[in-house]
Parts: structure tokens; sequence; C-alpha cells
């Protein structure tokens, strides 16, 4: 069994779509890379390194065939509108 045929066996064990079983898995992978950042910078977590490491893990996804790179796309226009917005914040004062 390859990584790319692991979203096919997940849905037949557990009884769900292929589609779903991606977007579990891609969750999945998602909370393994950030939850130690967050568990370790617990008193003040830097949130453009929690954007950064949310990124790996999308790009890993798509590397691995588990999610279309559309979602890759949509993350970063999310990402450049929460850099601006931290930017703002700090520039001003809030």
């Amino acid at each position: 069994m390859s990584l790319e045929d692991i979203p096919t066996y997940f849905s037949g064990v557990a009884g769900i779509t292929e589609a779903v079983a991606q977007v579990i898995l891609c969750l999945i992978i998602t909370v393994a890379i950030l939850f130690p950042y967050l568990v370790l910078a617990r008193n003040k977590p830097s949130p453009m390194i929690s954007l950064i490491l949310v990124f790996l893990a999308s790009c890993l996804c798509i590397g691995l065939g588990w999610a279309p790179l559309w979602i890759l796309i949509g993350e970063a226009l999310m990402m450049a509108m929460a850099v601006a917005y931290i930017g703002s914040n700090t520039v001003t004062g809030d």
C-alpha cells in the first residue's frame, strides 16, 4: 500500500466517502504538526509560526495527493489577509 492509497483504505474501514477520508486525514496531519508547537509555546504562541506550520501541513497533504491544489491557493489568500491584519495591528498598536 502506498501513501496515496491510505484515504481509500481509511474510507473503506470507516464506511465514509473517500473525499471525507481525505479531509479527516489532512486534519489529522495538520493537528499533528501544529499541536506540539502550541503545547511548547502555550504562554505566548506566535501567530506567524502557526500560519507557517498550517501552510506546511497543507503542502504535505497536497504532495501526498490527499488534497487538491485549490485548497492551498485558498489558504495562501487567507494567510495573506491574516498577515496584513497582524501587520496593521502592530502598526496601529491595537
